[in-house]
Formats: structure tokens, C-alpha cells, sequence
């Protein structure tokens, strides 16, 4: 299977232009609280259960676990985060990437599945002057639902 899908090859192309798009001037612990607590309401109007992870330089600013969701969101957290912080892109962009290119975690990149998993939902938090920081992630739906959440929620909330 040499030659990529086009639908594919455009998923990836729009999820690059996301991650050039989805930029902060500045970020803190404020930014965190609002950001999660309008990524929870997000959630809660399309009727979905996710846990929210914002960490900042390896510092968790936010963390929420709605009702519905299961203590296995808070590892799946976790290792999305590690292929954002390994790879630079979104969780998801990654995975349809590398299964794209048949490649796998384990076995191309020496990378053990406990600790990375090729699953939507983790974005990178970028800042404009610094470049990737930290995380956004969302856990608890399809892999699809995941990043979505996660990037129409950021980019909804960096156009108020």
C-alpha cells in the first residue's frame, strides 16, 4: 500500500494547517481555567463525557473528570501527551501519519506502547514567541471526536 488515500492526504494537510492556526499569544493558569472550563461546557452542550488535561512546560494547569467518564482517561491523557511532546503534532495527525507510512510506534521508533498510544484527542499548546509548551487533551470518545472537540473548542475559544 505505497500510494496514500487523497482523503487521507487531505485530513493531514488540514491538520497541519490547524496546528499552524491554533496559536497563543500568551498562556497561563488563567488562560488553562478558562480554556478547560469552556472546553467542559463544549462538552456538556454536545451531550459528550471527557476528562480535559491543560499542562503548561510539564505543569498541569487543569484537569477534569466529567461524570461518565473512567479513571483509564487520566493514562490515555498521558500517553497521547507523550506523542504530542515526541512528534511536535497532534496526537491524531500522528497516528493517521504513521499508519499513512505503516509505520509503528514500538518497532520505527523504539517507543512502548504503555507509555504512547496513536489516538486523537492531545493538541500541542503553541505560543507564538516559544513554540510548542505544552498540551490541551481531551479524552472519553472515537478518536475523531476527541480531536475534534479539542480543536474547535480552542479555535472558538481564541476567536472570542
Amino acid at each position: 500500500m505505497n500510494s496514500i488515500n487523497p482523503e487521507i492526504t487531505a485530513r493531514l494537510a488540514q491538520m497541519q494547517q490547524e496546528e499552524q492556526e491554533l496559536i497563543w499569544d500568551t498562556f497561563n493558569s488563567e488562560t488553562a481555567l478558562q480554556l478547560g472550563l469552556y472546553l467542559v461546557q463544549e462538552a456538556k452542550r454536545r451531550s459528550q463525557a471527557v476528562t480535559i488535561d491543560i499542562t503548561l512546560k510539564g505543569h498541569r494547569l487543569f484537569l477534569h473528570a466529567m461524570e461518565g467518564t473512567h479513571p483509564d482517561n487520566e493514562n490515555w491523557i498521558r500517553r497521547k501527551n507523550n506523542v504530542v511532546n515526541h512528534f511536535g503534532s497532534s496526537s491524531w495527525h500522528t497516528a493517521l501519519r504513521l499508519r499513512s507510512e505503516n509505520k509503528i510506534l514500538e518497532q520505527d521508533y523504539q517507543l512502548s506502547d504503555s507509555d504512547y498510544v496513536l489516538a486523537g484527542g492531545a493538541f500541542p499548546l503553541i505560543l507564538k514567541e516559544e513554540g510548542h509548551v505544552g498540551t490541551i487533551t481531551i479524552s472519553g470518545l472515537p478518536d475523531e471526536e476527541d480531536h475534534d472537540l479539542v480543536t474547535t473548542g480552542i479555535r472558538s475559544f481564541l476567536e472570542r
